[in-house]
């Protein structure tokens, strides 16, 4: 039985998250990476929605950001790689937030 793992992707308003949101789920689930990915904007995060995380991605951008919030919470945050984000490249993102998670090992994700 395999222990899903709740990723959630952060941005300014949003919209990349939501871009990067519907692709990350199909790989995901393509490479059976046990990782669930949701997305919202800053303006949405709440404490009770950040409970639920195991991992919060932010966008480049909100670099400064991630650094307040990892201070702030009990959190694991990392901040997006600039060629993954900019190229919004879903597959390395799925393995960048397995890697994260330390969940390389788990041989679907390794294949990535």
């Amino acid at each position: 039985m395999r222990i899903m793992k709740n990723v959630l992707l952060v941005c300014g308003q949003g919209i990349s998250s939501h871009l990067f949101l519907g692709e990350a789920k199909r790989v995901a689930e393509t490479r059976q990476a046990p990782l669930h990915f949701s997305a919202t904007s800053f303006a949405e995060l709440t404490p009770e929605l950040l409970a639920q995380q195991d991992l919060v991605l932010m966008a480049p951008q909100a670099a400064y950001r991630a650094q307040i919030e990892a201070y702030t919470t009990d959190l694991h945050v990392a901040v997006i790689p600039n060629d993954i984000y900019g190229w919004l490249n879903s597959e390395a993102l799925v393995k960048f937030a397995s890697q994260t998670l330390d969940l390389a090992n788990t041989p679907a994700v390794a294949s990535l």
